[in-house]
């Protein structure tokens, strides 16, 4: 048995947890106003042990910011609550911040290249002393003039890598017109002779991993890093209530990429619910992770230091900011109604 601390799903306050190995890897945690709880954190026990104690703290110092609270795309499992954090500007997020200075930016949303001041806005983080990254869903790269703004500032591109996390599923997730939109992009990516950051797959179902690996033919070129994660139970307000694990990823990704030799590395991440960093002999990093609910997730898994800023303007490690996120969105936080302030602890 593993003691930890998690999160009420009903009223999100922090409460103590309890790791056991029975049919798997179950936590069991208490509520004082809201009783008992039990989720599966993982279904292999052997794959959990393996890899629960080791960590990346101090190696990827970042914090993620909400800087649009809108997106030109509805992902079903997408975690944030549109249109309910006010934009703020360049200074904000410098003053809010400054105790951070020296970490990286990682501009997030909604979707923040449809800021109407994007380019600006990186611009006065740069002058405020910034280093920024952009996570992106890409249409706005399939834009012909977009690169042509880009290239011009050492602000987005350094040593020949484009400094953006792209987001891409399988096609059956979206209609043709954005489909096209996201290839056109990487083709706009690969004619100016540049590498993104990475690019990430938010994978349904295991049977995805085949079309990861053919797209990962014709695209490899075009990034520097390969992330793929499960929806676990495709967050716990949605209606896919399908259970991936990171033992079952990690399967079924050895099956589709066993000949470019995965090799795991030790400096596990930790800023999912757990992850595996690995490394392929084509020189191609890889990053396969769990995303959490708040049914499972699990403090101890929390320890890489890259940071969140959530809607109650304080950082916190990923996972935990998203599900918070998730709880103020519901009227949560602490274990308080935020409308009324009504504590719901006894």
């Amino acid at each position: 048995m593993l003691k930890t601390l998690s999160l009420c799903p009903t009223c999100y306050k922090k409460i103590p947890a309890e790791i056991h190995f029975t049919d798997g890897v179950v936590m069991v945690k208490e509520c004082d106003a809201h009783g008992q709880f039990v989720a599966i954190v993982e279904k292999s026990i052997e794959h959990f042990s393996n890899f629960y104690e080791y960590g990346t703290l101090g190696n990827s110092n970042t914090i993620i910011v909400h800087v649009h609270n809108q997106c030109n795309m509805t992902c079903p499992w997408c975690y944030y609550p549109m249109g309910v954090e006010k934009m703020q500007d360049a200074v904000y997020y410098d003053n809010l911040l400054r105790q951070y200075k020296g970490w990286r930016l990682l501009l997030s949303g909604g979707e923040p290249t449809i800021r109407p001041d994007y380019f600006q806005f990186n611009e006065g983080l740069d002058r405020a002393g910034w280093d920024t990254g952009t996570i992106t869903n890409m249409l706005r790269l399939a834009d012909e003039g977009f690169f042509a703004k880009t290239s011009e500032s050492p602000l987005y591109v350094q040593d020949g890598t484009y400094k953006f996390a792209m987001s891409m599923q399988h096609p059956k997730n979206y209609n043709k017109e954005i489909a096209t939109q996201k290839m056109k992009a990487l083709a706009n990516i690969r004619a100016a002779g540049l590498k993104a950051m990475c690019i990430m797959f938010s994978v349904t179902s295991l049977e995805e991993i085949k079309w990861i690996r053919e797209f990962y033919e014709g695209t490899k070129d075009c990034y520097s890093m390969l992330r793929i994660r499960t929806m676990f139970k495709n967050w716990d307000n949605k209606d896919d209530k399908t259970d991936l694990y990171l033992s079952d990823l990690h399967s079924a990704f050895m099956r589709e990429f066993w000949d470019l030799a995965p090799l795991i590395d030790r400096q596990i991440e930790h800023s999912n619910s757990y992850c595996l960093y690995m490394q392929m002999c084509d020189g191609m990093n890889v990053s396969l992770s769990s995303s959490p609910t708040v049914g499972n997730v699990d403090y101890h898994l929390t320890s890489r230091p890259v940071y969140m800023l959530a809607m109650d303007g304080r950082c916190y490690p990923v996972p935990l900011a998203q599900i918070i996120n998730e709880g103020i969105s519901k009227g949560w936080k602490d274990g308080y109604r935020i409308v009324g302030g009504d504590k719901c602890t006894s």
